[in-house]
């Protein structure tokens, strides 16, 4: 903990505000959407987790806002002066502001806040912006001397002016263009980057003209990325002067773009349609093919790492020993900061502390949730439980077998709608409620370039429907204590995709903990499915 550093920041901030005020803290990269270990809030509060927010007063008093995903992790890592809102699943971010901080308080936000976020906040607050000194964010987990390249072709599918094409046949009322969606970015030009931590995005901005032929890439080092039909390179830092010379109207998703870009467009018009998104989150069958062979590297991955667990390694060291063997077949880096956690710590969803002092004994339960991007830059992901041991607690059996219940009949259902596969899944979950376990999270999510494609999203308030070629993980999960005090948490994950006459395919064919299964909680059909499953990757 750099207090000296800390202290500073305190002080910057509760500088700026008066009695009665409050600041929303920098938590994210502008660009990548993504938590960072240097960021302000990190610095302040301690939490090095990829979501949360915090808002700090006048007198430096801290409080921290994290979801159902957090609340474990939250308690281990957070300064001890920082208060901790834990939201209960399914509340935004927004909604807890608003149960915490009166109608109308004066808030400070940071001039590059998503506009979306600021025109919510807007609503009940009286907002005021604010903009940091440089050296507040320095990120660290950033490395603009590594390069952006092109994916391969064979694997990526249609160039970027067929790809353009089909993109502008949708938009036929304003011909020009922002994109601040990475994920859409680099499906667009099929261009990739590992210089961001557990990603394959790249800082960059993407102005379209289709009908003048001047699409541009506003990127950090034009010179250093290979040539594009029909797209030019300019410097990052030229946009805001460049978009300000437009007296054009230009498209722009307001998710997407920043309050201080936001400012630099004379003629902005909000574009409400997901097309891009859509259309980039449905998978070529090349794409797919390359998807499969990235997750036979997985699977053998997580087998070797499987085969190399011994007592008294720790928490810390069974990571390193992943993360190892994930490099070993081949993989750039891993897709987001590998979850590998031993018993109790099992229960904190998204854990990542690696406790040095927490080790493998004779009978443990080990969550490891895991991926990695290969040469082309697509993530995978996936997570198993594991038993090290060979007489588990009823209990962690009773709660394996139910979380992959809901996993079966979740991958054997043709439901499309995303909500109501989520749904099923709790179905499938609640009677562990009485156990003291609970589902605390959403049933999935979309993948693609990013670990998490937006769409789809598997959860209680998602309107997306599922669609062919939409590779998007299922991962029901059960964490609590029950009534003798024993904590832990299980998840199984695997990401899986509808072909055109809706059959549903995994990626992964890694097995389930077979010495979990208690087989007496399964009916005939899914007993079926684990036969199979089990065996299917015997003969891989």
């Amino acid at each position: 903990m750099n207090l000296s550093l800390r202290k500073k920041q305190i002080k910057y901030y509760t500088d700026l505000l008066k009695d009665n005020e409050f600041l929303l803290l920098k938590s994210e990269d502008s660009y990548f959407n993504s938590h960072y270990l240097s960021s302000p809030l990190n610095i302040l509060t301690g939490f090095a987790g990829t979501e949360g927010e915090a808002v700090i007063d006048k007198s430096g008093n801290i409080k921290i806002f994290v979801d159902t995903r957090y609340h474990i992790l939250a308690e281990k890592q957070v300064f001890s002066d920082v208060e901790i809102y834990k939201m209960p699943l399914g509340e935004s971010f927004f909604e807890a502001f608003k149960k915490n901080y009166s109608k109308k308080a004066v808030l400070y936000v940071p001039f590059d806040i998503k506009l979306y976020n600021y025109l919510q906040l807007d609503k009940y607050f009286d907002l005021r912006t604010y903009k940091l000194p440089d050296d507040f964010l320095k990120n660290s987990e950033l490395d603009l001397n590594l390069p952006v390249f092109e994916s391969d072709r064979g694997v990526s599918g249609f160039d970027f002016l067929y790809k353009l094409k089909k993109i502008s046949k949708l938009n036929q009322k304003c011909s020009k263009m922002l994109i601040f969606n990475l994920d859409e970015i680099c499906w667009l030009t099929n261009l990739r980057s590992f210089q961001f931590k557990n990603s394959s995005n790249f800082r960059a901005i993407l102005y379209l003209d289709v009908k003048n032929s001047n699409n541009i890439l506003f990127v950090d080092k034009p010179s250093k990325i290979k040539e594009i039909e029909g797209l030019k390179y300019l410097k990052l830092d030229q946009f805001n002067d460049y978009i300000n010379s437009l007296d054009d109207e230009i498209l722009v998703k307001y998710e997407d773009i920043t309050l201080d870009k936001f400012l630099s467009i004379k003629k902005p018009i909000q574009n409400k349609k997901k097309n891009l998104a859509l259309i980039s989150s449905i998978k070529q069958k090349s794409e797919i093919d390359y998807l499969k062979d990235c997750y036979k590297k997985l699977d053998l991955a997580i087998l070797n790492f499987k085969n190399k667990i011994k007592p008294k390694m720790s928490e810390y060291d069974l990571v390193k020993i992943f993360e190892n063997e994930l490099l070993k077949t081949g993989a750039k880096t891993t897709s987001f900061k590998t979850i590998l956690s031993i018993d109790e710590n099992t229960a904190s969803i998204h854990y990542s502390s690696y406790d040095k002092n927490k080790i493998l004994t004779d009978e443990n339960i080990i969550l490891l949730d895991c991926g990695g991007y290969w040469e082309n830059g697509y993530a995978t992901d996936i997570t198993r439980t594991f038993y090290f041991g060979s007489n588990p607690p009823k209990i962690c059996k009773k709660v394996y077998t139910y979380v992959l219940k809901a996993f079966i009949n979740c991958f054997l259902s043709n439901e499309t709608e995303a909500k109501k596969l989520d749904n099923l899944a709790r179905q499938i979950l609640e009677p562990l409620n009485d156990d003291g376990f609970y589902f605390g999270h959403g049933l999935g999510h979309g993948i693609g370039t990013s670990v998490h494609q937006n769409p789809p999203r598997l959860s209680l308030n998602s309107s997306d429907i599922i669609k062919p070629l939409q590779v998007h993980s299922i991962e029901p999960g059960a964490y609590g204590k029950n009534k003798d005090n024993m904590q832990f948490g299980v998840r199984i994950e695997n990401c899986v995709y509808f072909d055109l006459d809706y059959r549903r395919f995994s990626l992964s064919k890694f097995p389930f903990e077979e010495v979990l299964i208690e087989y007496e909680f399964l009916n005939s059909k899914e007993k079926e499915f684990v036969e199979k499953w089990q065996k299917e990757y015997e003969n891989c």
